[in-house]
């Protein structure tokens, strides 16, 4: 279970025609509505405990929790796509039908030319999670989400990307073989070193993915360099 304090829960049922705004095509609306039955804000991180953010690249006043039930968690990246780029809010949006569950997670920033629109930089879906049987990586996750277990609260920003970074490493953890160290070094006190570590593990996954696709093992020689020079890099944040 995540652990929120309970002056930020919200528990608002939002109507699905609400939540469904007309900038979507009318196929994409018609989609939404036949894969989302339920919508509901769970809890909103607002106020200045941790402070808000503004400035040429962000508008963070809020994080925002969701519960999105849906009829097929096989829809779930669609779903997961559409909303990320529809809140404003960092957000972490937890999805579900009947059986499983999965969470939502989405980096943004303000659109430069318009700061009422927001660029969605970067987003992932967590592993699938039963609803009903336990599970080791459900409960890991859960815990770097609960509030009390966020490191960084300079602001909004950086709790966020702190959740995001952490959720991140979890989901792609058998990629590295040093990911449980990684996720319990400091470098979550510093938002230089945070976003070094973000980044440094997106390209190392993105070159393992790149590296699994080659056939040739002559192929393979230069990208296992930057690999390893990428793993060194992570060692000595």
């Amino acid at each position: 279970m995540i652990e929120i304090p309970k002056k930020y829960e919200i528990g608002k049922k939002i109507p699905i025609k609400d939540f469904i705004p007309p900038t979507l095509s009318p196929d994409t609306r018609k989609k939404v509505k036949e894969i989302v039955s339920k919508v509901v804000l769970t809890y909103q991180i607002s106020g200045e405990e941790i402070p808000s953010v503004r400035n040429e690249m962000y508008e963070c006043r809020l994080i925002q929790f969701y519960d999105f039930e849906v009829n097929d968690i096989k829809k779930v990246g669609y779903i997961s796509e559409i909303y990320q780029g529809l809140i404003k809010s960092p957000c972490i949006i937890r999805i579900f039908d009947k059986s499983k569950e999965v969470y939502s997670f989405g980096l943004k920033r303000l659109n430069q030319n318009n700061r009422n629109e927001i660029v969605l930089e970067e987003s992932f879906i967590s592993d699938s999670y039963s609803k009903v049987l336990p599970s080791l990586e459900k409960k890991s996750l859960e815990k770097i989400i609960s509030f009390n277990n966020v490191i960084n609260k300079t602001n909004k920003v950086n709790f966020y990307l702190e959740i995001y970074t952490k959720a991140f490493i979890l989901k792609n953890q058998k990629l590295y073989m040093k990911s449980k160290e990684l996720l319990e070094k400091p470098v979550w006190y510093d938002e230089k070193n945070m976003k070094e570590t973000y980044e440094l593990f997106r390209d190392m996954v993105k070159l393992r993915e790149k590296i699994d696709k080659l056939t040739l093992a002559s192929e393979k020689v230069k990208y296992n360099q930057e690999l390893k020079e990428i793993m060194e890099k992570l060692e000595k944040i």
